[in-house]
This record gives structure tokens, sequence and C-alpha cells, in this order.
């Protein structure tokens, strides 16, 4: 009885670290046109009507659009008024709730599923920026990173910015 214990207390245990661990990766895809050559853009000024509709605080957005500005400037961009990209954001989230019923303990042949029921939840967000032309109106390049989202936490400022960072980390894409 007591293997089967520390069987179960290991797996309880084993569980909640691979579930810390895949709440702190943010997941990031990019799409761009590639007929663009990237490297006459210049300068970008955020897409203010666009920028307006998303929901989410105005604290928040100020959050982002600070990242996206310290961001696009470390890529040798510059703000301005006459820009050549214009850059808009927009947020998506949705709760991912995750159940189990049984807890597996023993070796094979001789393994159980003990009928256990505990479940957890997360809210996952999307960030999606979106860089357009601003000649042409084309978008040419946009990312987005998905990843766990904690309403409560003390840094929202950090969590905002890794977000932004790791999605620029992606501009300008790379041509192979």
């Amino acid at each position: 009885m007591e293997i089967i214990k520390k069987n179960i207390s290991f797996k309880i245990i084993l569980f909640t670290f691979i579930i810390s661990i895949q709440s702190c990766g943010i997941y990031v895809q990019y799409d761009y046109d590639s007929d663009v050559n990237f490297d006459n853009y210049n300068s970008y000024s955020f897409y203010q009507p666009d920028i307006d509709k998303v929901e989410i605080s105005d604290l928040d957005k100020k959050r982002i659009l600070r990242s996206l500005d310290l961001g696009l400037k470390s890529k040798g961009l510059e703000r301005s008024n006459s820009p050549d990209l214009l850059v808009t954001f927009e947020t998506k989230s949705k709760e991912r709730v995750y159940v189990n019923n049984y807890l597996p303990y023993g070796w094979y042949p001789f393994a159980y599923n003990y009928p256990y029921s505990y479940g957890y939840s997360r809210v996952q967000g999307t960030l999606f920026v979106s860089l357009i032309d601003s000649k042409n109106q084309q978008l040419i390049w946009q990312g987005k990173g998905v990843g766990v989202l904690n309403e409560y936490s003390n840094n929202r400022d950090k969590m905002i910015n890794d977000f932004v960072v790791k999605i620029l980390e992606k501009y300008p894409p790379i041509f192979d």
C-alpha cells in the first residue's frame, strides 16, 4: 500500500510539473508576403482605428503599444507621421478546461486506473500583430503568439512584453 501511495504522489507531482512548464511557453507563428522586399520599410505608425476596436482594457492596449514601439525600434524602424508601415494588433482568448477521470498507478501488467476526477482550466490568449504597407494598404506580415494568460499576474507588463518580443523575433522574415 505504501508503494501505491508513493506512486500516486509521484504522478501528481510529475503532472503538476509538466503543466507548469507548458503554461510558461509562448508559441509563435508568422506569415508574410514573399514578394515583398522588407528592406524598403524604414518607418511605422500605429493604425489607431483598428486598435480602438480591440476589446481589452486601455491599460493592456497601452502595454502592447509600448512593447511594439520598443520592439520595432530595436529592429531599426522609426516611428513617423508618414510611415511605410501601419501597425495594428488584435487579441483573442478562450478558456481551456482539462479533466482526467482516472489516475493510473502500478506497473504493467499489474497497472490499475484508480477512479479519481481532477481538472483545471487555463485562459489561452492569442495576440496577432499585423504590418500593413501604407501605400497599397496590403497586409505584408503577420505574427501570432499563443500562450497562457494570468489575469491576476502581478507583472502584466512583463507578461505582455514577453508575448510581443517573441512575436517580433520573427520580423523581418529570413529568406532561405
